[in-house]
């Protein structure tokens, strides 16, 4: 199963151009993800790579959903009134989620790949061949002398490790390229994440492994030490990126690069690039990012000011959310408050609403960002000069 995941996942929540302060999320930790899932009975209906129950979905089956704990918060919002009404009926009591726990169990999710994107073998085959990475790279064996068979691959299993042999990989490769007169092939995230699927499938364990994330703040210090912040700024600043991005498409990204950056780079070792990854993480490079103005769209679209807006109804006010939200905030919300709310709103006949992963964000970014405007000192209560 999933070993401890002791690498922090500090996901700032609700970032947007109109949003200018976030509310850094908790550490998660996969192992006590695992206990969340264990104590909570959650195995009773859900297995996790084929162990566990068969009444709902495998949460170790990826799926095309992206990386993001708005699509995690989106998911279980959506599925609660099921999973209530399917403990109701097992005699389970409905468990509480802290705001740490639900980050516990989204690392535990992340860890077991419910998040990645589907890979499909047969692609990633014809990708091995058209991008002529077969010229070169046996699969069982040495096909040319110096160069490492995919049998051998330790990378294939660790996402980090995946996209530091990439980057290294790209520079010591290029030289070869040229004298073979093969153009440099480029990969997609889809592509890449076909190309590992077969190659995976070419292995013994054919499985993904886990990963850890570094530390930000030592992260922070490598990316200026190493250069990347001198060029990754104004047009190129990172958050210019799409915003979902997993650690495939950083993995693509890091073998694209080759031709963006100066001549020479330093190469990357694995902590380095786990420390890299960390910082990444921390900066949100890879979590959706919401809108607060479409979120208040959604707050509306929803009907969620029938009781939000109403303080006979006991459920919290717009103000009390501001500045705090977050998408584990939200999953906490929901297990705590969820089935109250679901039999108040029975009674005044309104549905449970529905939420994409980007409704999520959006919503979070918008609740977040109520505390800006609330600070925001009056006009005529500005000083006299």
């Amino acid at each position: 199963m999933v070993k401890r995941l002791s690498g922090l996942l500090i996901l700032i929540a609700a970032g947007y151009s109109g949003i200018c302060a976030t509310r850094s999320l908790l550490p998660g930790d996969a192992e006590r993800g695992k206990d969340v899932f264990r104590t909570g009975d959650c195995g009773a209906c859900h297995s996790i790579n084929g162990e566990g129950g068969k009444n709902a979905p495998d949460l170790g089956r990826g799926a095309e959903r992206g990386f993001s704990p708005y699509v995690m918060a989106g998911m279980l919002w959506n599925h609660a009134p099921v999973m209530w009404a399917a403990m109701e009926r097992r005699g389970v009591a409905k468990p509480e989620l802290s705001e740490q726990q639900a980050a516990d169990l989204f690392v535990y999710f992340f860890a077991a790949r419910y998040f990645e994107q589907p890979g499909d073998a047969k692609r990633g085959k014809r990708v091995f061949v058209v991008k002529r990475c077969v010229e070169c790279h046996g699969i069982g064996s040495m096909l040319r002398e110096g160069i490492q068979p995919v049998a051998a691959w330790k990378a294939l299993a660790d996402p980090i490790a995946l996209a530091q042999q990439m980057w290294n990989h790209s520079w010591e490769m290029k030289p070869a390229l040229d004298r073979m007169e093969i153009p440099y092939p480029r990969f997609s995230a889809q592509e890449l994440t076909d190309v590992l699927m077969y190659l995976r499938s070419t292995q013994e364990s054919g499985q993904a492994g886990d990963f850890s994330p570094g530390s930000g703040e030592s992260g922070e210090k490598l990316f200026v030490s190493k250069g990347c912040a001198g060029c990754h700024r104004g047009a190129l600043t990172l958050e210019a990126r799409p915003t979902r991005y997993g650690l495939t498409d950083f993995a693509a990204a890091m073998w694209n690069h080759a031709f963006r950056t100066l001549p020479s780079p330093a190469p990357l070792s694995y902590e380095e690039m786990r420390r890299l990854v960390g910082y990444l993480v921390s900066t949100q490079f890879f979590e959706e990012r919401g809108d607060p103005r479409q979120g208040k769209k959604v707050f509306a679209r929803k009907r969620c000011g029938i009781c939000h807006d109403d303080p006979s109804s006991g459920a919290p006010a717009r103000s009390a959310m501001a500045g705090r939200m977050t998408s584990f905030d939200m999953v906490a919300a929901l297990w705590k408050h969820g089935p109250v709310m679901l039999n108040r709103m029975r009674l005044k006949r309104i549905s449970w609403p529905r939420f994409s992963g980007s409704e999520m964000a959006d919503l979070t970014a918008y609740l977040h960002g109520l505390q800006l405007k609330q600070r925001r000192p009056p006009i005529d209560a500005a000083p006299h000069l």
